[in-house]
């Protein structure tokens, strides 16, 4: 909801309300919390001295001497800007060109700036989202001169608060590490979370919060590429965020006439991490996961990879689909090695056509498949090439590359040139041809290093990065188009690009290569932080794993999947008779209750990253079942009495309560209040004689409920 009043234009949702004050030729948040119903007293709200005020842009160039949200280099060489607010209008919200943004939403309170030296127009749009608790926020920069510009840096947000206590909290790791929380104080100083990888990268993802008791101010970008958040206190008692395209290497010339579009920043306020975090994630369900996908359940999956890497035939991929069919799984899809000579890493990217010795043929390997009763999928990696491939023999100026310097190899593979309309409708084409040959259900899009040599012949430098995500958005806008029933995963050597830039297009990621059940615990409770378990692939592995040697059970690995879009990816063909039973019995369990795993209301137990207990629980939109993982991280000796708390569940109502067995059945343990089951704690007795750690190494120690509500 917006409203306007006199100078004060006020932004609502359902529980939160933000409040600007526009005159005199400038913006200043005077409020953004809890709910609000008028503007009535606003007055007393203003700053005690004009200079300290709370501004939504800061162009480089006054008085202000902290982070600048806009930075110009004009025709003469200087950096010095003027704007000044010319307007502040409830009007209709403008879509960033190119960009994926969030879906639907309505009016935006419309912020224009005017240079009038440089004759530049800024405009910043703030639109809120009542039903998620979400303000989406974005710029854009206009030139109406004569001259060209040069941007340096452009924010797609700057919130300004009042009070320098706050804590940073940021998703940090690396690959097999992906999203691991850490929050550190801001005391008199600036924190910065930011990508130089070209992409939004496994090293800091762009989610962020300010904390502080009673608190919550959460931030994510709708945006792939390189990204900056920072956070910054100051003597004076503000703290400004600032997020949006990383300025560093970043440069954007705009000719007279010409718009430069920032990418869309969503933010909510809560009073709590966890509250925020809801809050974050149904925003992305609402308003960023595709609509055909946002209510539709995922199918269960087996995939090849870790079961045969490269080395596979014809027979052994039609053996382990019907394994996979018999276990009860819905969807094959089978990875990386079934185009041009691809028998390692070393070939192959961009010959995107079947490796007819090795699969026998690859549409009629699909249509057994297919005959089996199981779905068809297929992995590609389309952003890079192979030095030994016939596409690059052929067109080695596909590739990303500068003059007179040998590229840098990683995985050895280089990077094709997205910022190049070529590349792009040879893509098109090219990934276009595989979906139609083998009739895919599925697409696995891999991405398997990060940029480096960012240049090509007619892009400039500091635009290259940009336009390279820029060219990613038109080629999978225009896949996504013709193939609208194709499920597409995205995937970034795991989890190196889960954002909501892939997320508007593919609506789940590959959350991490680490499938290990200790570590994915971490790394899914991270990623739950800002987005829907129905966006997290996650798969039960074989064991020992193959990332980290551990072992645990299949009861713990598939608990843990639970928290995700559920997978297996192993060789169902060396599986024991006894395992085969217990996955069939999970598989039938998880299709009775996947409408609530994946499509249910989300809460994290515990403290993931903590070292005593973590979990989830996820309760179905109906209220009428949730279901619970706990995870015991370690045993300490002579320490029985682990208990946990259940929270997510219903005050009020009652339920029964049952645990989960291994077998699929479960087993009635009592009938509690909802109340209690979410403030008491609860004993997790014998927990630990459930896992013989003479066979596991290193193991969690798991247990599954399921609460069944029977009333109120």
């Amino acid at each position: 909801m917006l409203s306007g009043q006199g100078n004060y234009f006020l932004l609502s949702t359902a529980h939160t309300s933000m409040l600007l004050f526009c005159a005199d030729g400038r913006a200043e948040y005077r409020y953004f919390g809890e709910l609000v119903r008028d503007t009535a007293g606003a007055e007393l709200l203003a700053p005690e001295w004009e200079g300290r005020t709370l501004l939504p842009c800061s162009p480089w160039g006054s008085t202000d001497f902290r982070e600048p949200s806009l930075l110009i280099r004009h025709a003469d060489g200087s950096v010095a800007s003027r704007f000044v607010l010319t307007g502040a209008e409830i009007a209709p919200r403008v879509l960033p060109a190119g960009l994926p943004h969030a879906c639907g939403g309505g009016d935006c309170l419309r912020l224009t700036y005017r240079d009038e030296a440089a004759k530049l127009v800024l405009c910043l749009q703030l639109m809120p989202l009542e039903a998620c608790d979400a303000i989406v926020s974005s710029a854009w920069l206009k030139n109406e001169g004569e001259y060209a510009v040069e941007i340096e840096r452009i924010a797609s947000l700057q919130l300004e608060l009042w009070g320098k206590d706050f804590s940073f909290t940021t998703f940090d790791g690396a690959w097999g590490s992906e999203r691991q929380r850490h929050t550190r104080p801001l005391a008199l100083g600036k924190c910065e979370n930011a990508s130089y990888a070209g992409s939004s990268s496994a090293f800091h993802n762009p989610f962020v919060m300010l904390t502080r008791p009673g608190e919550t101010y959460a931030c994510n970008l709708i945006y792939s590429g390189n990204h900056r958040e920072t956070a910054e206190a100051d003597d004076t008692g503000r703290t400004r965020l600032i997020a949006g395209i990383n300025p560093f290497g970043f440069s954007w010339r705009v000719e007279p006439g010409e718009t430069f579009y920032t990418p869309e920043a969503v933010l909510v306020y809560a009073q709590s991490p966890a509250e925020a975090s809801a809050r974050m994630r149904n925003f992305v369900m609402t308003h960023i996961i595709p609509p055909r996908w946002a209510d539709c359940e995922r199918p269960v999956l087996v995939n090849n990879w870790e079961g045969t890497y490269f080395s596979f035939t014809r027979d052994k991929i039609l053996s382990i689909a019907a394994r996979a069919r018999d276990v009860g799984a819905e969807l094959f899809v089978l990875d990386d090695g079934w185009f041009g000579r691809r028998d390692d890493d070393t070939s192959s990217l961009g010959d995107w056509k079947d490796y007819a010795a090795k699969t026998g043929g690859i549409a009629s390997l699909a249509d057994e498949v297919r005959a089996m009763g199981l779905q068809f999928g297929i992995w590609v990696e389309p952003e890079m090439i192979s030095e030994d491939s016939d596409l690059y023999r052929a067109h080695p100026d596909y590739t990303m590359r500068v003059p007179f310097r040998k590229p840098l190899t990683m995985r050895n593979q280089l990077m094709l040139n997205l910022a190049d309309v070529r590349v792009q409708d040879y893509l098109f084409e090219a990934i276009s041809n595989v979906i139609q040959t083998v009739k895919a259900a599925y697409v696995k899009w891999d991405y398997n290093r990060y940029m480096t040599d960012c240049f090509d012949a007619v892009t400039r430098g500091g635009e290259y990065c940009h336009r390279y995500i820029l060219g990613l958005y038109a080629l999978l806008a225009r896949l996504t188009e013709r193939f609208p029933g194709v499920l597409f995963e995205g995937c970034a050597s795991g989890g190196g690009r889960f954002d909501l830039g892939v997320l508007f297009y593919m609506p789940q990621i590959w959350t991490s290569d680490n499938t290990d059940a200790r570590e994915r615990i971490r790394i899914q409770a991270g990623t739950a932080c800002a987005y829907p378990q129905s966006s997290m692939g996650a798969h039960v592995s074989a064991s020992p794993n193959e990332q980290t040697g551990n072992r645990n059970s299949l009861y713990a690995r598939f608990s843990v999947a639970c928290g995700g879009v559920l997978g297996y990816e192993s060789d169902l063909t060396a599986a024991s008779e006894a395992e085969l039973s217990e996955i069939s019995a999970q598989i039938a369990y998880y299709k009775r209750h996947r409408r609530t795993l994946q499509l249910g209301e989300y809460t994290p137990l515990g403290d993931a990253f903590g070292d005593d207990w973590s979990g989830y629980l996820v309760r179905a939109a109906d209220g009428s079942e949730a279901i619970a993982v706990v995870c015991l991280h370690e045993k300490h000796t002579e320490v029985f009495n682990r208990r946990a708390r259940f929270a997510g569940l219903e005050d009020g109502a009652r339920y029964r309560v049952y645990r989960v067995e291994k077998d699929g059945g479960e087993q009635l343990l009592t009938e509690a209040d909802g109340d209690l089951l979410n403030r008491a704690s609860v004993s997790l007795g014998g927990i630990f004689g459930e896992t013989d750690v003479r066979e596991n190494s290193n193991p969690l120690y798991v247990r599954m409920y399921r609460f069944e509500r029977i009333g109120r």
